[in-house]
């Protein structure tokens, strides 16, 4: 009987140690079929326009678009410059956005030894090229619209080559006023009815211009 209890147990431990070694061999598996995120950061965005609000308008977009990449994790201009500016290494951030805005290449000296700085596998250079708007308000003269052209590089901080870019650009009209409607105006034809001829917000165009750039971002 006692035979028995023993060989009992032995086949007991014998099935734990083939489901714990089973469940080991998924468990790698796993780990190797998940690679793991890179994190970009994103370096200061240049502003190629006028308006001072653009760069605060994408970053706010950045935050809200960026979650929803799988397999990146994205470290925000502001958090960049500010790791740098902790470091005394801002002046490196600038160095390698103005060559880049100016001449699509990056500073190589000042990107050296930036994956440790930042802990980044990689650099998003922005540049907002085009962000106006037109305001139509006269009857005939055409329609209001929102022009946003950006530039978008990603480099590798270990090789310091570039890996992806995109150039979106998109002129978005307003609606069509329609003369014989509801829209009041004046003996000029100009329009006096409270935001008839508001253009598209720079926000909706800028925004779908980064989710449709951004769709096939590389993961690794």
């Amino acid at each position: 009987m006692s035979n028995t209890n023993s060989i009992r147990a032995l086949c007991a431990a014998a099935l734990l140690l083939a489901a714990v070694a089973l469940s080991g061999s998924a468990s790698a598996k796993d780990e190797k079929a998940s690679p793991k995120n890179i994190r970009v950061a994103i370096m200061p965005v240049v502003n190629g326009s006028q308006d001072v609000s653009a760069p605060k308008i994408m970053g706010d977009i950045f935050r809200e678009r960026f979650k929803d990449i799988p397999g990146v994790m994205f470290l925000e201009p502001d958090d960049t410059e500010r790791l740098l500016g902790n470091r005394n290494e801002l002046g490196r951030a600038y160095a390698i956005t103005d060559r880049w805005s100016k001449s699509g290449t990056i500073d190589t000296t000042s990107a050296a030894g930036l994956d440790t700085l930042v802990s980044a596998d990689a650099i998003l250079l922005v540049k907002i090229a085009e962000w106006e708007n037109l305001r139509v308000t006269v009857i005939g003269r055409g329609q209001s619209n929102t022009t946003v052209g950006l530039q978008f590089a990603l480099y590798d901080l270990h090789t310091l080559k570039r890996t992806w870019a995109k150039e979106p650009r998109e002129q978005r009209f307003a609606q069509e006023i329609d003369a014989s409607g509801s829209v009041a105006y004046d003996g000029t034809g100009y329009i006096q009815s409270h935001g008839a001829t508001d253009p598209p917000r720079y926000q909706d165009v800028a925004s779908d211009l980064v989710k449709s750039a951004f769709k096939n971002f590389p993961q690794r």
